[in-house]
């Protein structure tokens, strides 16, 4: 879409603020796991920009057009494991009742998170983003994270 790639360039012509980013990445987190289903588009299109040659890493995410290419045939796990990269260790399961659940783990598997989402692709982005977190902030303040009432990370 237009409206993406236009956002993508405009925030790539801005200067970096790194608190900024990670106050953002932390907005993030909590919007995907209290997200419902029907806000999936809207958070990998999100995640999409802010992830886009991120601090932590130098990584491109995939092109916005491919994005969309895969939001606009239901394929919003496919479009978040592609924003992730094929570099990110990760697990996926989803229970009875419905809830979500995916775990990011640390190339290195010295760290792992895991995150409750509506959707696959919400459960793998807020637990990609809260392992993000905790190498902004180390393993004290990420562990005591507390959760909003509407969702639970593990």
């Amino acid at each position: 879409m237009a409206d993406t790639t236009t956002m993508a360039i405009v925030l790539s012509k801005r200067p970096f603020d790194f608190d900024v980013w990670a106050a953002r990445l932390r907005d993030f987190l909590n919007d995907c796991v209290a997200s419902a289903a029907c806000e999936e588009a809207d958070r990998v299109r999100e995640a999409c920009l802010l992830l886009q040659g991120t601090p932590l890493s130098n990584r491109e995410v995939s092109d916005f057009a491919a994005i969309e290419a895969m939001l606009a045939c239901g394929a919003a796990a496919s479009a978040a494991l592609a924003i992730l990269g094929p570099e990110v260790s990760f697990m996926l399961s989803r229970g009875a009742s419905g809830s979500c659940l995916a775990t990011v783990v640390v190339d290195d598997d010295s760290e792992e998170m895991m995150s409750e989402g509506a959707t696959v692709a919400l459960a793998l982005l807020a637990a990609h983003a809260s392992l993000l977190i905790s190498r902004l902030d180390g393993d004290l303040e990420a562990r005591s994270m507390t959760p909003p009432p509407s969702g639970r990370l593990h």
